[in-house]
C-alpha cells in the first residue's frame, strides 16, 4: 500500500478561500494535493495528477461536482479515484442523487474539519486496497502467463530429446567401451600365457 507521501489528493473548490484551507489541512497529514477551480479544470487535473481520491463542490461553473464525478467514474471505471462530494444541498434526495450518480461520499457544507479528514483517510483506505488487488491480479496473470510459456519450452525440449539422434554420442573412449571388473581388470596374465590369450 501507499505511503501517505505519495497518497495524491485533488481539491475541485471554486471557493478560492475554502480550497486554500482545504489545501493547507490536507498537506499537513502528508498527502500531495493539488486544485481546480471548477469541473472543467478538474478533469483536466485528473488526466494529469491521477489522483487516489478527489475532494469535490458540487455547485461550479461551467461542470459542476455531479458532471465531473459522472465523468470521471464512467470512464475510468474500477481505476476512478475516490469520490467525495461536498455540497450545500442537505436534503435526502439530493444526497441520493449524488450517490447513485457515482459519489462514493457526501458531506453536507459547512462540514467538521475532523470529519472530513476522517472520510478521506477512510476512502483512502478502500481505494489503496482496491489498487493492491488490481495490481496482485495483474502479476498474477503476468505469473501465470509465464509459466506457461515456461511449460511449453519443458514440453518443445522434452520433444527434441525424445527424436531418434536426439541424443547426443558419447565423446571419449571410455565411456564407450564395455565396463571391465576391476578385479578382471587388475589381475596379471597367467604364466607362460600370452598377453593375447588372456
Amino acid at each position: 500500500m501507499k505511503a501517505t507521501a505519495d497518497v495524491r489528493i485533488l481539491v475541485v473548490e471554486d471557493d478560492q478561500f475554502f480550497q486554500r484551507v482545504l489545501q493547507k489541512r490536507l498537506s499537513a497529514e502528508g498527502y500531495q494535493v493539488m486544485t481546480a477551480g471548477d469541473g472543467r479544470e478538474g478533469m483536466k487535473a485528473i488526466v494529469s495528477f491521477e489522483p487516489d481520491l478527489v475532494i469535490s463542490d458540487w455547485m461550479m461553473p461551467l461542470v459542476d461536482g455531479l458532471e465531473l464525478c459522472q465523468s470521471v467514474k464512467t470512464g475510468l471505471r474500477e481505476a476512478a479515484p475516490y469520490f467525495i462530494l461536498l455540497t450545500a444541498k442537505g436534503e435526502i434526495s439530493d444526497k441520493l442523487l449524488a450517490l447513485e450518480t457515482g459519489a462514493d461520499d457526501y458531506l453536507v457544507k459547512p462540514c467538521d474539519m475532523g470529519e472530513l479528514l476522517a472520510r478521506v483517510r477512510a476512502g483512502l483506505r478502500i481505494v489503496l486496497l482496491a489498487q493492491d488487488l488490481r495490481r496482485t491480479a495483474q502479476e498474477s496473470r503476468g505469473a501465470i502467463a509465464e509459466l506457461a510459456a515456461l511449460r511449453a519450452e519443458n514440453t518443445r525440449l522434452r520433444a527434441q530429446l525424445g527424436q531418434p539422434g536426439g541424443e547426443s554420442a558419447p565423446d571419449t573412449p571410455d565411456a564407450a567401451a564395455p565396463s571391465r571388473s576391476p578385479a578382471r581388470a587388475l589381475a596379471p596374465p597367467p604364466s607362460g600365457t600370452s598377453s593375447r590369450a588372456a
